[in-house]
């Protein structure tokens, strides 16, 4: 079985793409989280996964709301390595192969999550590189106890040193060619340069844009 994770931070202002600020204010820096979030979850369902999860972060209590064609899970761990190793030991438990993809990319087509899973079949590891040093995808093909620990996430570092972990253990590794996350103001002109040519624009992600004055319409 084939299995696609979104992880995601639950949209709130304040506590969603706080590296946007001063580019944008909380309000809106939330309501592109959620548009690129939509994106995400549109490229998770054209992909050729057997089962579609979405993973929240600091989420409030029960019930959360449903998602047409997703599981619904929440992260736990204090930090982003912990939370992988408790999605990817929960997920993996099923069989198969397991992608678990973030929301910062709104570019992300489902060629790229096929690719991912695809590169599972004869790989161990599978990275989505991202351009600032990071990456936007994870997936495992059996479970890798304490690949993630210690990580320095969030800088420059963090795929090349994911890299070299994995390296040292042996790890069957494929990397993906590099796209564009959204991270900072600099990340946010660069994404609405290539909005602005774009034959084919992420759709929710560009309505938001154009509601804020940031895109034409």
């Amino acid at each position: 079985m084939r299995t696609l994770a979104v992880f995601a931070r639950w949209p709130e202002p304040g506590r969603v793409k706080t590296r946007l600020a001063p580019a944008l204010p909380q309000d809106l820096a939330c309501a592109l989280q959620r548009a690129m979030l939509e994106d995400t979850l549109r490229a998770a369902r054209g992909a050729r996964a057997d089962r579609r999860v979405l993973a929240w972060a600091e989420a409030p209590a029960d019930p959360l709301p449903t998602v047409p064609g997703f599981e619904i899970a929440r992260q736990r761990g204090e930090d982003l390595g912990a939370r992988l190793a408790f999605g990817f030991d929960a997920l993996l438990a099923a069989g198969g192969p397991v992608v678990i993809t973030g929301a910062d990319a709104p570019e992300t087509e489902p060629a790229r999550l096929d690719a991912a899973l695809d590169a599972l079949a004869a790989s161990d590891l599978v990275l989505g590189a991202t351009l600032d040093g990071g990456y936007d995808l994870v997936g495992l093909a059996a479970p890798a106890p304490g690949l993630f620990a210690g990580i320095s996430w969030s800088t420059p570092r963090a795929r090349a040193e994911t890299e070299d972990r994995a390296r040292a253990r042996d790890l069957r590794l494929r990397t993906l060619e590099p796209i564009a996350d959204v991270d900072t103001p600099a990340d946010l002109v660069a994404l609405i340069g290539r909005m602005l040519v774009a034959s084919a624009p992420p759709r929710a992600t560009t309505t938001a844009l154009a509601d804020m004055g940031l895109l034409p319409r």
